[in-house]
């Protein structure tokens, strides 16, 4: 995906909270789910990019988020 980078790979719950975070944070997320169409497989992976042009306003929010998340693991 051009202009996009790759900033976090994980659990389909992990990355919802962090899309959901960036969204109220101005920042638009794409997300790539583990999904495969057409079956009801699911590799329980999903992937979060964020635009090159948005990486550090959402670098920030990231760090944050990840910080909080291990926490409780």
């Amino acid at each position: 995906m051009d202009g996009y980078r790759l900033v976090l790979s994980e659990s389909k719950i992990i990355i919802s909270g962090l899309s959901l975070l960036l969204k109220q944070n101005g920042v638009t997320p794409i997300v790539k789910s583990g999904t495969i169409p057409g079956y009801e497989l699911t590799l329980d992976m999903d992937e979060l990019y964020v635009d090159n042009l948005e990486l550090d306003k959402a670098k920030k929010h990231i760090k944050k988020y990840l910080e909080q998340i291990n926490k409780y693991r």
